[in-house]
């Protein structure tokens, strides 16, 4: 039975189904019990080592892979894994009409309670403590030992049911039951993540997630193919879910311009958070990611808005009138998804110790982001003729010059940072040239992810007024340009991406020297592999991922709330 709200996506049964029960409860407690059957956990123990052999044995001969298992082993992994599965659900309810994202709320409410449930169920298997394989076999390469700066575990004394597992694997379920397989095979991939670099690391054996996580999960699928307690929980969930939306319905249709849709927040908070983390790498736009998203005509528009009657109605307590002449809730809801991300990205994941301590793979990822941005843009541009590739042409010298450009010694006063804050911003809202690379070049980068991770204010304060005055600035400009010459500035800002891929070529020989007691890039020199090492291997895979997540953003971008044709 479905649900009656939207059976094409929800199959939730509202009443006991006893053949999906049984089979599902039967495959979990058949699954424990090779376990515990002495001849069956014979062969489990032999798959144990052979696998902990294979992939800790990876840390031991290649310092990528030691790098690669130190990062995602971590907590602070853990937790951008964490928020990258709330971004999957979100990116999945905000994709459709709102009677998706309103009955996706109420599965995420009942999905909750369900993995509260999981918690429990796992704390009634632990009842056989277990060393992990770090504890108990020899011939174990260290991964805190091969790269110092790690905080991955290593050991546990009792490694059994495999937490993170269970609970990802439990997701998963829900996710493939409760809305499409591709959602359950993105639960899937997150169940690797949540997995591999423990066992990897020595902290858990294959079978702490194959047994203890697999039986949780196909427990999990017993309530919900068998039981109607999801469609109860469901039910109760609606209540609130829909006075909330009916709350914020009414705010959007009163705070929104005429012609513009803010009613789905998720969608923007998502564009937000690309925009973000696009910002904070050098050789990366902030504006190319708005262009590619589809937003960037109302974005700047939207900024530009910020004008002598936004003033005016704001003098005249006309507050209504004045935040929907600037698209409030569009800005507000683009700028949380930038401040998620320069969060996550300098806090939880510094970007910054990814491009210096995996710098192939992390420029190779915007390398594939960025060649495919291209290539999509073209195909919707029109060129008319020896004008269009000479526009093209111009935007690639300006982009190569960028690229080129060595990063320099300048002042610490605040001054100098609001300056910083102005150029930077300029940037950010010109596609093709990145805010962060004109920081590295002013000297600022590090300083400036160095004090968003720790708060500095007398850092950030300069910086942001810095920025704020630039976007204020530099949007009318911008929105003039737009206005009146269109296409040739969309022209020039392909050829400007098109140069910019200099500055993100993964493969480049990367000099430092230390300077006031931190190390600072002072060359790059391009060059081109001619082996196939690893980490040529890993570049590429990273180019690939680039341009795959081109297409998810592609497909995002057909959800804008305007079509900015070319």
């Amino acid at each position: 039975m479905t649900s009656n709200e939207n059976p094409s996506e929800f199959t939730l049964p509202k009443s006991w189904q006893w053949k999906p029960l049984a089979g599902w409860t039967a495959a979990g407690l058949l699954l424990f019990a090779s376990w515990i059957w002495p001849l069956t956990r014979e062969w489990w123990d032999l798959f144990d080592v052979r696998v902990f052999q294979v992939m800790n044995g990876t840390a031991g001969t290649s310092d990528i892979w030691a790098t690669i298992w130190a990062l995602t082993g971590s907590t602070r992994f853990d937790i951008f894994l964490m928020l990258t599965t709330l971004g999957i659900y979100i990116n999945y309810i905000g994709s459709g009409d709102l009677a998706r994202f309103r009955h996706g709320l109420v599965f995420g409410l009942m999905t909750a309670v369900l993995l509260l449930a999981v918690i429990l169920l796992q704390h009634l298997l632990a009842f056989n403590p277990r060393p992990s394989p770090s504890r108990v076999l020899d011939g174990f390469n260290s991964i805190r030992i091969a790269v110092p700066w790690s905080t991955v575990q290593e050991g546990s004394d009792a490694s059994f049911p495999g937490d993170r597992a269970a609970l990802a694997m439990a997701l998963a379920t829900i996710w493939w039951r409760g809305f499409n397989w591709r959602i359950g095979l993105a639960g899937v991939v997150l169940v690797l993540f949540f997995t591999l670099p423990h066992i990897a690391a020595g902290a858990h054996w294959a079978s702490d997630a194959a047994i203890g996580g697999g039986t949780v999960a196909l427990i999990a699928g017993a309530i919900l193919a068998g039981t109607p307690i999801p469609w109860h929980i469901y039910r109760a969930a609606l209540t609130p879910v829909d006075r909330a939306l009916s709350f914020w319905t009414g705010l959007a249709n009163r705070l929104s311009p005429d012609g513009q849709d803010n009613v789905n927040p998720t969608r923007q908070v998502l564009r937000g958070m690309c925009i973000g983390a696009a910002d904070l790498v050098p050789g990366v736009s902030g504006g190319t990611m708005a262009l590619i998203l589809g937003i960037y005509k109302r974005l700047i528009g939207a900024i530009a808005h910020v004008d002598r009657e936004f003033l005016r109605l704001l003098a005249g307590r006309q507050m209504l009138a004045a935040a929907r002449h600037i698209d409030i809730l569009f800005l507000g809801t683009i700028g949380i998804g930038v401040l998620l991300s320069l969060i996550i990205f300098s806090r939880i994941v510094p970007l910054s110790m990814l491009v210096t301590t995996l710098p192939e793979i992390t420029f190779g990822f915007f390398f594939g982001l960025i060649a495919a941005s291209i290539v999509g843009l073209l195909s919707h541009v029109h060129l008319k003729g020896a004008t269009g590739w000479l526009w093209i042409a111009l935007g690639v010298v300006l982009g190569l010059l960028a690229a080129i450009l060595v990063p320099v010694r300048t002042p610490d006063a605040s001054w100098f940072i609001f300056l910083c804050g102005i150029a930077a911003a300029a940037a950010m809202l010109v596609p093709g040239i990145s805010g962060s690379f004109v920081l590295l070049i002013l000297g600022k980068y590090t300083d400036a992810i160095e004090a968003l991770g720790k708060l500095d204010l007398s850092f950030i304060a300069p910086l942001a007024a810095g920025v704020v005055t630039g976007a204020l600035l530099f949007s009318r400009m911008i929105g003039w340009m737009l206005e009146h010459f269109y296409r040739q500035t969309l022209l020039t800002v392909i050829g400007v991406l098109g140069g910019s891929l200099l500055a993100v070529w993964p493969f480049k020989d990367r000099h430092y020297v230390a300077t006031g007691g931190k190390m600072q890039l002072v060359s790059a020199d391009p060059y081109v592999p001619l082996h196939l090492e690893p980490t040529v291997i890993f570049a590429v895979a990273a180019i690939a991922a680039g341009i795959f997540l081109y297409r998810f953003l592609d497909r995002l971008a057909q959800h804008a709330d305007e079509d900015e044709t070319l």
